[in-house]
């Protein structure tokens, strides 16, 4: 049933009551980060810090119908990492509106600044890895 939706799209991430109840369940399963969809407001030269400075990204913690979804966005040097309600329904298109809008203030607030920022892809490994360090944190998994 889950595979029919991921082919046609849409998914409707669920989180199953038994993922908290047991710890055995959580620990067996092999549990993958994926990258949905991703951005940075970047600042390749000029004068101050060069790099990335903002961050917007969404991350499905593949498990099964265990799968759950973290919304990484803010200040690129600490990020705040959120789950999705289990509800969420996975529109990538929508996820990238969402991206823009969330960091469009930070590339105009560069710019004004005189920066030459742009909006660009996150590097899948650096995002996941906001949401590697808070799921360690606050439930102690580790996951790939």
């Amino acid at each position: 049933m889950a595979t029919d939706a991921c082919d046609r799209g849409l998914v409707s991430a669920s989180i199953v009551q038994r993922w908290y109840a047991d710890p055995v369940v959580r620990s067996s399963l092999v549990a993958k980060l994926l990258v949905l969809a991703g951005g940075v407001v970047n600042v390749p030269t000029g004068a101050g810090p060069r790099g990335p400075r903002a961050v917007s990204a969404y991350v499905v913690l593949s498990a099964g119908a265990q799968s759950r979804v973290f919304r990484v966005r803010g200040a690129a040097d600490a990020p705040s990492v959120e789950e999705l309600p289990s509800a969420t329904t996975l529109d990538v298109k929508h996820f990238q509106v969402e991206l823009q809008e969330d960091l469009q203030p930070s590339l105009d607030e560069l710019r004004t600044e005189g920066h030459p920022a742009h909006i660009e892809a996150a590097r899948p490994d650096w995002v996941t890895a906001f949401v590697r360090k808070h799921l360690k944190s606050t439930e102690g998994l580790d996951v790939e």
